[in-house]
């Protein structure tokens, strides 16, 4: 039977509700069988549209169809995908093409990009370069094979955290980006994380907690970054994360 709307008996199609030229009749049956389905469909379309102009040929978008979507571009024409990669090993198209299944510390620190800041507060400008090199190559990088090492240990907790995605590198990396994955290096070689070393009184002073930009993957600190103190920029740097968790970033 055709359903009610609003109390008033109603005739309506599929395509009335999804704009589109489905003149099925909304009815009990097919309103499980037919809409929800179509409708979950319909409502992810903008992901749908956004993967598939995100493929390229030659630097052009490729506006493939649904049915034909790994055969035809209206732009260039024949595009055999598979062919394209049948040729090449599948480690190889995972990496091109999927980020990596688990983030090591060395996935982590193989992306860190440091920018150095020898202005501001300090007067000995090249002190101030060696304590931010000092920092990055000994106590961040450090911290972050510790905190790997930390829950290699615990085997339990571990599996825990893969599966819940809430090990302290994927929190770090959430932090700084928020993605919770981090790209292969081979098929993403521009992607990085900043790590700023910062001096600008109106962003962060000498005891701020660390801040993260994830719409430019930018984690700042302040120049004189803690005095090289481990425990203490450890402790802010939980804080941080701990206090932007499932928001958009610190920003």
């Amino acid at each position: 039977q055709p359903m009610k709307l609003d109390g008033v008996l109603d005739v309506m199609t599929i395509g009335d509700l999804l704009c589109d030229d489905d003149d099925t009749l909304i009815t009990s049956d097919s309103y499980f069988t037919k809409l929800l389905p179509k409708y979950l469909v319909h409502s992810r379309s903008i992901a749908l549209d956004a993967l598939r102009e995100g493929l390229t040929l030659n630097g052009g978008p490729l506006y493939l169809t649904f049915h034909d979507f790994f055969f035809i571009s209206k732009r260039t024409g024949l595009v055999n995908i598979p062919v394209q990669f049948c040729a090449l090993p599948f480690g190889v198209v995972s990496k091109i093409a999927f980020s990596n299944p688990t983030i090591s510390a060395d996935d982590v620190i193989a992306f860190l990009e440091p920018r150095y800041n020898a202005g501001g507060e300090c007067n000995d400008k090249q002190l101030a370069k060696e304590e931010q090199e000092y920092f990055f190559n000994n106590i961040l990088k450090k911290l972050l094979k510790e905190k790997e090492e930390e829950e290699h240990e615990d085997k339990k907790k571990q599996d825990k955290d893969l599966e819940t995605g809430k090990s302290f590198l994927s929190r770090f990396v959430s932090f700084c980006t928020g993605l919770n994955y981090l790209p292969h290096r081979i098929g993403n070689p521009d992607f990085s994380i900043i790590v700023e070393f910062n001096f600008d009184p109106d962003e962060c002073a000498p005891e701020s907690l660390p801040i993260a930009h994830t719409c430019v993957n930018t984690l700042k600190i302040h120049g004189l970054v803690y005095n090289n103190d481990k425990e203490k920029f450890e402790e802010k740097l939980a804080l941080a994360i701990e206090n932007t968790e499932g928001c958009f970033g610190m920003t």
